[in-house]
């Protein structure tokens, strides 16, 4: 079972890519990484705009760490950690 998961808008179906516009309020371009979580709710504090910010500001810390890595390096390892994540769980 998945929590996340994370796509290129342009491999979103565009139903999937319309919903994920009105959440946002604006458009998204088709090379935007389009990211969705499922938290269960016990984790969840009651200030959904605080959590929202801390969030942001977390993914913000991680893009500016890998902000010289080229996008098929990191697609290389994205790619390594699933395959690994596959074939673990047997």
């Amino acid at each position: 079972m998945h929590n996340v998961s994370i796509q290129k808008a342009s491999e979103l179906p565009p139903r999937l890519k319309s919903a994920v516009e009105e959440l946002l309020g604006r458009p998204i371009d088709a090379e935007e990484d389009v990211g969705i979580a499922a938290v269960p709710p016990q984790q969840i504090s009651t200030s959904r705009p605080l959590v929202a910010e801390k969030l942001e500001a977390f993914l913000g810390r991680r893009a500016a760490m890998v902000s010289d890595v080229s996008d098929d390096e990191l697609d290389a390892v994205i790619d390594e950690a699933v395959d690994r994540l596959r074939h673990s769980r047997g």
